[in-house]
């Protein structure tokens, strides 16, 4: 090789080793990164700064945490460094946002103590990811002041308009170590053969073993017997319009057309109930209605104001009481007297029988 190839080649060879340092140096020097674009973050999830990138090609970003405490644009500035001690200081935004609702724990059926305002929320647990106060709503209020069963629907919703609901069945009773098990307050027997109706209340046992009234009544006479089988209380009626275009005092449901209503009346009590269908009345203790189970107007309007929706009513034929069980004498009414249009038993100041 000529000496003149020589330094030629020596050139050549130096002005590679040059180049190889420049673009080592270059890389050295390199912070190579991609944003994301209109990056969004569930509010109170946790983040780092890592998270704000797409993709980090040459460097380490600080890996520090993101805010995600409060809803909305924010905006902050990242350190990103490589190993030789070269860094660059980015700024950057992204968005808190909220699309997850909120979560309401809890049974679908409830008891709670009367007068305990506040005992059919504190029964759940609800819940939200966003820390921030929840507005919590019954779509109708359960009056706790009354024994009874009310369905109501809890409705939660959160800062950013998350919503959830629940529908639930509340009964409401008297006695803390009943409202404890959960159950229904009383069961109700009616013994259609003997036309007794017994009345038992839940014992701390959880047993319905406590007989706490008795009433005579009359049931379907024949061709229109009152059903058999166990049944569960719903509607509830101050007057019910009857077949046979009477009324009814104090109606409760008890199955379809079927219900626990006072002895008819040829009308409406307006204001008294004074209209009462006495001969009808004499009957109580035998079978007389088309169906239902009629009751003198002092016990219906005990259940009715006693008994909750969702007790269970247990109609059966048995040509004997359970032990202990008496069946109340039936009042009869004098057909000549001019007091005959009232129910003895009506509480009605204005009722002539002075009750």
């Amino acid at each position: 090789m000529s000496k003149k190839a020589k330094v030629w080649t020596l050139v050549g060879a130096l002005t590679t080793a040059i180049v190889a340092t420049l673009v080592a140096l270059f890389l050295i020097g390199r912070i190579d990164y991609s944003l994301k674009t209109n990056p969004e973050f569930e509010i109170n999830d946790e983040r780092n700064a890592r998270d704000l990138f797409e993709a980090i090609s040459f460097g380490e970003v600080e890996n520090s945490i993101i805010d995600t405490s409060e809803l909305g644009e924010h905006e902050v500035s990242i350190i990103i460094k490589n190993g030789f001690g070269n860094q660059e200081t980015i700024t950057t935004s992204y968005k808190v946002v909220d699309t997850i609702s909120p979560t309401i724990e809890g049974d679908e059926t409830i008891t709670v103590l009367k007068n305990d305002v506040s005992g059919i929320l504190k029964n759940y647990d609800i819940k939200d990811n966003s820390g921030t106060e929840l507005k919590t709503s019954l779509s109708s209020e359960c009056d706790t002041t009354i024994i009874q069963s009310c369905n109501t629907t809890i409705t939660v919703t959160d800062e950013a308009g998350n919503q959830s609901t629940k529908d639930i069945t509340v009964s409401i009773v008297a006695d803390p170590a009943i409202a404890s098990l959960g159950k229904n307050e009383y069961y109700i027997k009616v013994n259609r053969s003997q036309n007794v109706v017994m009345v038992y209340a839940l014992g701390k046992d959880g047993q319905y073993n406590n007989l706490v009234k008795t009433f005579v009544s009359s049931t379907g006479k024949v061709g229109s017997e009152t059903p058999l089988g166990v049944f569960t209380i719903s509607s509830k009626y101050e007057a019910l319009y009857l077949v046979g275009n009477v009324w009814g005092h104090y109606a409760v449901r008890i199955i379809g057309p079927y219900y626990f209503h006072s002895v008819p009346y040829f009308t409406k009590g307006n204001p008294h109930w004074d209209n009462l269908e006495y001969l009808e009345y004499n009957k109580l203790g035998g079978g007389a209605s088309a169906g239902c189970v009629r009751l003198a107007t002092k016990d219906v309007k005990w259940i009715y104001d006693n008994v909750p929706a969702g007790t269970k009513v247990e109609i059966y034929d048995s040509d004997t009481l359970p032990e202990g069980v008496v069946k109340p004498e039936a009042i009869k009414i004098d057909v000549e007297s001019p007091n005959r249009g009232w129910d003895p038993t009506d509480i009605d100041s204005a009722n002539p029988w002075g009750v």
